[in-house]
């Protein structure tokens, strides 16, 4: 009798039970995404192989060193962080994976800009190993931040994708939130403010 049930019928029997038992479960709900991890000044978190810190956030108007020049009715913000890449190849730093990734939550950021701390020399690539403290700078509105507040400081974390068949090389996808860092913002010293 059994070799006389067509073997679709068994199949599809199969599939209605399963599904009947996954819904007397409470169905297939969706895994609640884990929130990105809670840092202050100073914690290091690693996403997309750059190893990130932020050290601090400043808030002025024209800032010397900068290369921005804020529209009326916007002002200059600064995070400074401290990043080594941990890739095996040089990093363009303003990618979306790496110092491009870079937000503050709830704030509307125009026009990056990055510099290296030490000489304030424009930081176009993020060589492998090389710790660098780094200043990204970018206008905001001016009622946005405010000197003595805290912001949170999101950082990016990304998905190395390794090419084959027709795809050739590598590249990062799936960006992410990997951290955020509660930082309170200061004022841009007097001297560095642009008259």
């Amino acid at each position: 009798m059994a070799d006389r049930v067509p073997t679709g019928w068994l199949i599809t029997g199969a599939g209605a039970v399963l599904l009947a038992s996954t819904a007397a479960f409470g169905g297939l709900a969706e895994v609640p995404t884990p929130k990105p991890p809670e840092l202050s000044v100073g914690q290091h978190h690693v996403g997309a192989q750059l190893d990130m810190a932020v050290v601090g956030a400043a808030l002025g108007d024209r800032v010397r060193g900068t290369g921005l020049i804020p529209a009326p009715g916007e002002r200059t913000l600064l995070v400074v962080l401290d990043v080594t890449n941990e890739y095996d190849e040089a990093r363009i730093a303003t990618a979306k994976d790496a110092l491009g990734g870079v937000a503050v939550e709830g704030v509307d950021l125009h026009r990056l800009d990055a510099t290296r701390v030490a000489d304030g020399s424009g930081v176009l690539f993020l060589q492998p190993d090389v710790p660098t403290r780094v200043q990204i700078a970018w206008t905001v509105p001016a009622d946005a931040v405010r000197v003595g507040e805290e912001i949170r400081v999101t950082l990016p974390d990304a998905t190395l994708f390794e090419g084959k068949l027709f795809v050739q090389g590598s590249y990062w996808e799936d960006y992410t939130v990997g951290a955020v860092v509660t930082v309170p913002v200061a004022a841009v010293p007097a001297d560095r403010e642009a008259s």
